[in-house]
């Protein structure tokens, strides 16, 4: 994908590292009864859009996903982008499907009806309905990164402001940096799972929030020829990672294996017709 990255609600990049949440609906108290028999008859349905436009996109303008108020908007995301917005996983947790779902792009314009606001919800009803997607959950073992202290000890300044630790991004974020105070631990390891393409587990001990300047890039590893050959470009900047979170955080990424959920795409089709 061919964009820089902004967060959710905005600006959407291409790598699509980022993440992504569901929402549910709950019913009334007085028909109670009757409630309970339709229930037993019927399953729940999700909430969908009164009306979707869905229209191909070959341009090179920058990716975008918004929900404001009653609206979906969306310019040029691949269908496997939309899965990874609407079931909140990343890229390399979704399997499955044709090529196309990560090669064609779309724009969409969806409203739902008033005056209900629009939510994750209702895209994966508009997946469902418009892509005929279907898919299920599978939770298998598979190779992540294990992040741990480093022997050299922690390198990372403790912010100053300790404060709702729940919260907390970079100032700056963009290939080859990952900058900011009051960095949480549960950001740096999803930043570090975008970056590396793999799920990175927080293994340190580590709770508080850090001061984090992290540069790194394959341009600066310089390795000998014959250990250069036969590299790939994701292979070099793997090993530009792993070198730079030992020296500069003092902490150390493991290859291990854990269990994991993905998504596996059963089916999926052009949309259908506006």
């Amino acid at each position: 994908m061919k964009s820089d990255s902004k967060p959710l609600q905005g600006f959407w990049s291409r790598d699509l590292g980022e993440r992504l949440r569901p929402i549910l609906v709950a019913g009334v108290v007085g028909l109670m009864l009757s409630s309970l028999a339709i229930h037993a008859q019927t399953p729940d349905r999700r909430a969908e859009f009164e009306v979707a436009s869905i229209r191909p996109n070959t341009t090179n303008e920058r990716m975008y996903f918004g929900l404001r108020g009653g609206n979906l908007t969306v310019r040029n995301i691949t269908v496997k982008g939309l899965i990874q917005i609407a079931y909140g996983k990343r890229d390399f947790q979704i399997t499955g499907g044709p090529g196309w779902i990560a090669s064609e792009f779309f724009d969409i314009d969806a409203k739902a009806e008033s005056p209900a606001r629009a939510t994750h919800d209702m895209l994966k009803s508009l997946l469902a309905a418009r892509f005929n997607l279907a898919l299920h959950r599978e939770t298998k073992n598979a190779p992540v990164y294990s992040l741990v202290a480093a022997k050299g000890g922690i390198k990372m300044k403790p912010s100053a402001d300790q404060t709702e630790p729940e919260k907390g991004g970079p100032k700056e974020l963009r290939a080859g940096r990952i900058a900011g105070e009051g960095i949480p631990m549960y950001v740096l390891t999803n930043l570090l799972s975008n970056a590396l393409g793999r799920t990175v587990i927080n293994n340190t001990g580590l709770t508080g929030k850090y001061d984090v300047d992290l540069q790194y890039g394959s341009d600066s590893l310089q390795p000998q020829s014959s250990a250069g050959d036969g590299l790939a470009a994701a292979d070099v900047l793997e090993i530009a990672i792993f070198t730079a979170v030992e020296k500069q955080l003092g902490l150390k990424l493991e290859s291990t294996k854990a269990p994991q959920e993905v998504l596996v795409v059963d089916r999926v089709e052009h949309p259908s017709a506006n």
